[in-house]
């Protein structure tokens, strides 16, 4: 399966990443990737980049041979209501926004208030992605989640570093392969993330292509499979 991108990505400046935006770029153009994303963490998450971060995107060069950057942020959900932790001044600059729930930023609720706080957040016009909908302590109502993600075109995000057996979100195999299920049967797309820390996880997806294939999901509902995916996921085609 050809892979054209990868949207979500973290350098050091999300403080708790490990390489550079340069280390990243140069990954994804080894790997042929045709788009990459830089999705710092919001200004709630613990170590994250001040908003003024995010404002100075304007002096990022966006074009690195065949490859093309966008810059985007990975907002932190702050409540059950779906507000974010950056401003609409922020977010209107944005090529894209991934909207996610950390423990740092949003205390886990029942299903029904991790839910609803999806949802609200997929409502914002300016979020694109929704991250890691995986997470176990963050119990989700699935069905819903899919209607919504289409009604309101947000990708669900499947989320490689979910399938991390270290990984500090619970239950990420048996959630995603829930989610893919629902999302084959509404024939709702989706986007792969590495969610990268690191530079050399940029644009690999081994663990995720082994759940595609045992739920036999359709490549054309893959947004990074799909050379006009892109066109659903940023704002400034």
């Amino acid at each position: 399966m050809n892979i054209y991108m990868d949207l979500h990505t973290h350098t050091a400046a999300s403080g708790h990443g490990y390489s550079t935006l340069k280390e990243n770029i140069e990954a994804a153009k080894e790997l042929g990737l045709k788009y990459l994303g830089l999705s710092e963490h919001g200004p709630a998450m613990p170590g994250g980049p001040h908003v003024f971060f995010f404002s100075n995107y304007r002096c990022i060069p966006r074009h690195h041979g065949d490859l093309r950057l966008f810059c985007g942020v990975e907002a932190n959900i702050l409540d059950y209501e779906g507000n974010l932790d950056v401003e609409e001044e922020i977010l209107r600059r944005m090529d894209y926004v991934i909207a996610s729930m950390h423990t740092f930023c949003v205390r886990p609720g029942s299903l029904e208030e991790n839910t609803r706080a999806a949802i609200r957040a997929m409502q914002n016009p300016y979020v694109k992605i929704l991250g890691h909908p995986d997470d176990s302590r963050y119990p989700l109502d699935y069905e819903l989640l899919v209607k919504t993600a289409l009604e309101e075109k947000v990708a669900l995000e499947v989320n490689n570093s979910s399938l991390n057996p270290q990984a500090a979100r619970k239950g990420g195999r048996e959630n995603i392969i829930a989610l893919l299920n629902i999302c084959k049967r509404y024939r709702a797309p989706v986007i792969l993330g590495t969610d990268s820390h690191i530079c050399y996880t940029v644009g690999r997806f081994e663990k995720t292509f082994e759940l595609i294939r045992e739920v036999d999901f359709p490549e054309e509902l893959i947004l990074n499979g799909r050379q006009d995916g892109i066109a659903q996921l940023v704002n400034c085609l």
